[in-house]
């Protein structure tokens, strides 16, 4: 494998800032693992529900995170009681219609990470559309928020100037996504680095490796693979470690591999450490494929899942090696002959001395979370969950899943759906939907998953003509656990 890293800008600025995202392309999620954690948080008691945005005075407790990436806008919903806990306001380049819509005024908030002490954020589009920020924002911020209330942009953003604890990160990158955390602390950044108004996204994509507490970057120029990849599109760890991480490649529709130094405290040499390897689908002419989602196999391969609005969605195994295991699968069962689209993956199974099984999210001519496996050389869709296929709602247009995370035990599922690009969410009131799913998988082998619970956690929180309430893009969901 090539070494990639180059020491690009070895200190960015760091200023104090306090609460601010943005939002993002209806057809856009993240990679959205789950992210689990344990610890104890304080919070009041207002009637009928806790007070602070991630507060947890009885464990265990789970919360739904969400990114409204055309809404500027981070929701929590409490899951273990069905409610929205807050809402924190991210609108940092106002729009008077709340539409976020004219010029240079999305700030999309997209790629969330969120542990016992602090919120991070990702900005696409602050300061400026092409030039996006890291936000950090300490969880003592929120302790005195309201249930179900609103923390504005106000109360910590004003003159371009951030208060109140929290901090920005300028990224000096375009379209800087996707994010993971490892086990170091250090984070992992996934640049797309190029417009998505474009056409074209040649460019090559980026790996940033981040201190957060210094604000210290290595960066890891992904056009010097042996598959060079451009228009990164998803982050995920291949295994726990994350010695290895993996992203697609929507702009050269392939798939990237980089293993990953052990030692991240020193961002520039780490960096300039990581080695990795590509693979390059076949797509023929003219090109009609979509390359943006996949997710680990659980025994260091991945799951790539590619659409096209002319073609059934293929699946393709990848080896850690960038290999293909065997034939992309493009078989449809009945009933799901229609399907045109898929999007985030999660691994429901690993293999672990058993075939592996995915949830997929995916539409096209009808909007479901779908169920995947590789029991042969050939992965392949084999069911979906039906109750969330009938819970889909969104007004004249059905909504479709966009983002998709999975609890620590893998026995919930958080769920995204939004209205679909073609029905341009950015000129509508927004009825997109976040499901709370409990997962039944005693038949997982016949591919029969379940939903034993299903909640519609913003169910009634709809208000027609406040864009404050309008849920068009849900593309990021994150679940955060209390242990008790």
């Amino acid at each position: 494998m090539a070494l990639l890293g180059s020491i690009g800008p070895g200190r960015a600025g760091v200023t104090v800032v306090a609460l601010g995202l943005g939002a993002c392309l209806p057809e856009n999620p993240d990679t959205t693992t789950e992210v689990t954690e344990t610890g104890d948080t304080s919070g009041s008691e207002s009637e009928g529900g806790e007070d602070g945005l991630l507060a947890c005075a009885t464990p265990p407790c789970s919360f739904v995170l969400v990114s409204q990436t055309l809404d500027d806008r981070v929701d929590v919903f409490d899951a273990t009681r069905g409610e929205l806990r807050g809402r924190v306001e991210l609108d940092l380049k106002p729009d008077p219609s709340g539409q976020q819509v004219t010029g240079n005024l999305l700030d999309e908030p997209y790629g969330l990470l969120v542990d016992d002490e602090r919120l991070r954020v990702l900005l696409g589009h602050y300061p400026e559309i092409d030039r996006g920020s890291l936000l950090s924002f300490p969880l003592s911020m929120f302790e005195a928020l309201e249930r179900g209330a609103t923390a504005p942009s106000s109360e910590f953003f004003a003159g371009g100037e951030f208060s109140g604890g929290a901090e920005q990160l300028a990224l000096e990158r375009e379209e800087a996504l996707f994010m993971l955390e490892h086990p170091s602390g250090a984070l992992l950044v996934a640049v797309f680095n190029n417009s998505l108004k474009s056409f074209d996204w040649s460019n090559p994509s980026q790996l940033l490796i981040v201190d957060p507490n210094t604000g210290a970057t290595g960066t890891v120029d992904l056009g010097g693979l042996d598959e060079p990849c451009s228009g990164a599109w998803s982050l995920v760890a291949l295994d726990d470690d994350m010695r290895a991480v993996a992203t697609a490649c929507d702009g050269s529709n392939s798939v990237a591999i980089l293993d990953i130094p052990t030692d991240l405290s020193d961002p520039a040499a780490a960096a300039a450490a990581v080695s990795g390897c590509g693979y390059t689908t076949p797509v023929g002419a003219p090109d009609t494929w979509t390359t943006r989602y996949l997710a680990p196999d659980g025994a260091g391969g991945l799951l790539l899942a590619q659409s096209s609005p002319v073609a059934a969605p293929r699946l393709m195994h990848v080896s850690s090696a960038c290999d293909l295991t065997g034939p992309a699968g493009s078989a449809l069962p009945a009933g799901l002959e229609d399907i045109r689209t898929l999007r985030e993956l999660v691994l429901l199974r690993p293999a672990d001395g058993a075939d592996p099984y995915w949830l997929v999210a995916g539409g096209g001519g009808r909007g479901g979370v779908f169920v995947a496996r590789r029991t042969g050389p050939t992965p392949e869709l084999c069911g979906e969950i039906p109750e969330l296929a009938a819970a889909l709602t969104g007004g004249a247009e059905a909504n479709e899943p966009f983002a998709l995370a999975l609890s620590g035990a893998r026995t919930h599922l958080a769920v995204g759906a939004g209205p679909t690009p073609e029905n341009l969410p950015q000129t509508r009131e927004g009825r997109g939907q976040v499901f709370w799913v409990g997962l039944d998988t005693t038949s997982l082998d016949d591919c029969d998953v379940r939903a034993s619970e299903l909640v519609d956690l913003g169910e009634g929180l709809f208000a027609s003509g406040d864009p404050r309430t309008w849920s068009r893009a849900p593309n990021v969901v994150r679940i955060y656990e209390v242990a008790p």
